[in-house]
C-alpha cells in the first residue's frame, strides 16, 4: 500500500509524542483561503482531492475541485498531511457542511486495493 513505509511521525508540540501513521491519519477542518469562484460551485456531499503545492511562498496542502483549488487547509496536522502525500499516501475531502464561503471538510486516506 502506498505511504504505509512503517515510518512513523512523533509530534512533539503537544509535549508528549503522538505517533500517526498516514493510512490512519484523518482531520476535520475548514478550507482556508477558500477561492470564491470555485467555492460557489461546490455543495454539501462533493468530494475534493487533496494535493501538495505552493500557496504564497510557502508549501500548502490544498484543496482541488474539478481540477480547480479551491483553498488551503489550515489545521496543526498540515505539516504531516504534506508529508504523508509527499511519501504517496492519497487523501480525499469530503464537504460536510457549506455556510456562505465556510467549508467544512472531513479528510481521511484513499484506501488502496
Amino acid at each position: 500500500m502506498s505511504g504505509s513505509d512503517g515510518k512513523l511521525f512523533r509530534d512533539y508540540i503537544a509535549g508528549a509524542p503522538t505517533e500517526t501513521a498516514c493510512e490512519r491519519l484523518y482531520l476535520q477542518t475548514h478550507l482556508a483561503s477558500p477561492k470564491a469562484d470555485v467555492v460557489e460551485q461546490i455543495k454539501v456531499g462533493d468530494t475534493l482531492q487533496m494535493t501538495v503545492g505552493v500557496a504564497g511562498s510557502e508549501l500548502s496542502a490544498l484543496a482541488v475541485w474539478n481540477g480547480h483549488v479551491a483553498g488551503g487547509i489550515a489545521s496543526p496536522k498540515a505539516i504531516r498531511l504534506i508529508a504523508c502525500i509527499q511519501n504517496g499516501t492519497q487523501y480525499r475531502a469530503l464537504v460536510t457542511s457549506k455556510v456562505g464561503g465556510q467549508i467544512a471538510l472531513k479528510i481521511s486516506p484513499v484506501k488502496q486495493e
